[in-house]
Order: C-alpha cells, then structure tokens, then sequence
C-alpha cells in the first residue's frame, strides 16, 4: 500500500503546482466562456442600429454585397457570408480571414452590410475592444488576443486542466462517492477545512463537466501543435468567383427541400469551391445541428458539384462537429446556456480555493 500513499503524495504536490501555474489562466477561460453563451442575443441588445434598420426598398442581391466587401478588403485568405438577416430590419455580416503579417495578429475581421442601401454600417478587427466588445471576448477565449501562439497556450491549457483533473481524482478519490451522495457537507470548523470541503465538493460534482470543457477546448485547437499553422499566408490579390452568390444559395434549397442556408464559404483563390453551408431537414441528432452540411458549386460556373450531409460523413468529421457543439454549448436552448454559464465559472472557482490551499499550507 505504500506506493498508493507515493502516488497520493506526487500527485498532490502536482496538483497544487498546476493549478498555481494554470489557476489565472482558468479564471480567465471561466469568466470569457461564461459570458459569450449569451454574446449573440446581447450583441444584438446593445447594438440595435446593426438590427433595427428601416427598410427602404427592395434588397440588394447578396452576391452585389460580396463584391463590394471583396474590393474594399483586398487580400483575404477567406472570406464568409456568416449572418443572413433574420428579418427585414436586419443586415448581412460578412466574416473575413485575413492574412497576418506576423504571427501574433489577429486575422478575424466583421463587416456589416446594410441590405437596402449597401454601404458598410460597420466594420473592425476581433483584435479591437471598440466597436465590438463580444468579438474581441471571443478572440480573448481562444487565443488571448495573442494569435498563433495564444491558440497553441490555449491548447496547453487544456492538456494542463486535464491533468490537474487527473491528479485531483487520484488526490481525492476516497471522498468522491460521499461528495456524489452529499455525505461530505461543508465543514466550517475553521476557514481552512471550510475552503478545503468546498474545493473537493465542486471539484467532484463538476469533474465531468470541466473535463468535456477542457477537452474540446483542447481538441478544437490541437491543429496549432502541427508546424504548418505557423506559417504566415503569403500576399495573394483579391479574386472575385465569377459565379452568382445568389443563385447558388437558391440552388442548394431546391436541390434539398427544407434545407436551410445558414453560411456561405466563398473562396478568394481560384480552384476552389463556393460552400453553402446549413443545416439538413433529416438531421436530428442534438450535437450535429447548425451549420455542418453543405453543398458545394464550381466558383466558375456555379454548377452543383457535391453534397457533404454531415449524417452521412466519417467518424472524425463528425466527431469535429461534436466536440464543437459541445463545447460552446450550442444545444438545449437557454437552459443548457445557463447550466454552461453556472458551471463554466466553476475551474475557476477551483483555481482560487486551491491557491488559497496552497499558500494556508505553506504559510
């Protein structure tokens, strides 16, 4: 039985350090991922003149849109029509990847468009605070505002928050099944056993949730440990595909009855295909809706090429498409984002009842 005391005691002394060297970067996670569950409803609350607009004539053809954007954005590496509007008082939203000069830019860029008149509303970089706070939040959660070197922290992170779930479990794995059972209450005897009953309480009931968290979070990044991603995109002018936006996203609805167009991936180099990507009317599996299908056409000729519906496609792509919905909780309605928000605050909750641990026991 000695060697299961060695391997308590290693593992609390591991415990302990990764949270201290981690625990900051938990908060932080916590709070961002916490407060984007709700970004796109308060996005639209705090700007209502993106969607509020007052319809004057007929709208422009999305594709006239597209042009303008692309020759007011020269060298792009992707360009995405992102938002269609959801009504008549609402505009389009353009997504564009732009190609960084140097590793740490942020290369995510928003444009809005107003659909009756054209002309650009508004318009910035992920990486700006103004005009759009939500944005940057989002760029914050997953890359620090650090670009390919934060996503690969980020990564870390991850691995770092599973292991220290790791070791936790081994540190109080004789507590579990009473905290489960709530056999272990709080116990106020002094600030220290109080903290301490605290921080094995949550640790064990949130256990499996922050290791799904962690895990995607990770997952959804692990591209950034190849070298490829580290290499910045080389200048390329702006191409603009010959085919009709608009006829195609119509095509993909009568091609798919029921089918419904929720983005449209065009590309800004010749050879490759425009995407209309949506969601399937025969998918019904939870974690494999919004917009994992789609239909690709020939940027040339606009004719129809192939048809990706995500029921049908490999165990890795679909597992690409869980792990995504899972981990921005894209599922369930209000009641899973509120369970996402209470429960996403919880690592780091953990980090500082640790830290707090940690230093009471060596001070």
């Amino acid at each position: 039985m000695a060697w299961k005391k060695k391997l308590t005691k290693i593992a609390f002394k591991l415990h302990g350090w990764m949270g201290l060297f981690a625990g900051l970067f938990f908060l932080l996670y916590g709070i961002t991922g916490s407060m984007l569950m709700f970004r796109h409803q308060l996005d639209r609350y705090f700007n209502p003149e993106l969607h509020q607009l007052k319809p004057t004539a007929h709208p422009i053809p999305a594709d006239q849109l597209y042009r303008t954007v692309l020759r007011t954005h020269p060298n792009l590496r992707k360009l995405v029509l992102h938002d269609f509007p959801v009504d008549q008082q609402d505009c389009y939203e353009f997504m564009l990847y732009k190609r960084q000069q140097k590793l740490t830019d942020n290369y995510l860029y928003y444009v809005f468009v107003n659909p009756y008149t054209g002309q650009i509303i508004r318009e910035g970089s992920y990486g700006d605070v103004a005009p759009s706070f939500f944005r940057w939040l989002y760029t914050l959660h997953y890359s620090l505002q650090l670009g390919i070197p934060g996503m690969l922290l980020t990564a870390i992170m991850g691995i770092v928050m599973l292991l220290s779930l790791l070791t936790g479990v081994i540190v109080y794995r004789k507590h579990f099944w009473q905290a489960l059972r709530f056999k272990a209450g709080l116990n106020f005897k002094n600030r220290r056993t109080a903290v301490s009953s605290l921080h094995r309480i949550l640790g064990v009931w949130s256990l499996g949730f922050t290791a799904v968290l962690f895990f995607t979070g990770f997952w959804m990044l692990k591209e950034y440990f190849t070298p490829e991603q580290w290499e910045l995109p080389k200048y390329q002018a702006a191409y603009a595909v010959p085919a009709n936006v608009d006829s195609m996203i119509m095509s993909a609805k009568k091609i798919v009855p029921g089918f419904k167009p929720i983005a449209v991936n065009i590309p800004t180099t010749k050879g490759a295909d425009v995407l209309v990507r949506g969601l399937m009317p025969t998918t019904c599996f939870f974690l494999l809706q919004g917009k994992a299908s789609g239909l690709s056409f020939d940027a040339q000729t606009g004719k129809f090429k192939k048809l990706s519906d995500i029921d049908k496609q490999s165990f890795d792509q679909r597992f690409e498409t869980e792990v995504y919905n899972l981990h921005i909780g894209s599922y369930g309605g209000d009641v899973i984002r509120w369970c996402y928000v209470v429960l996403g605050l919880l690592p780091g909750i953990l980090s500082v009842s640790g830290a707090i641990l940690w230093f009471r026991r060596k001070y």
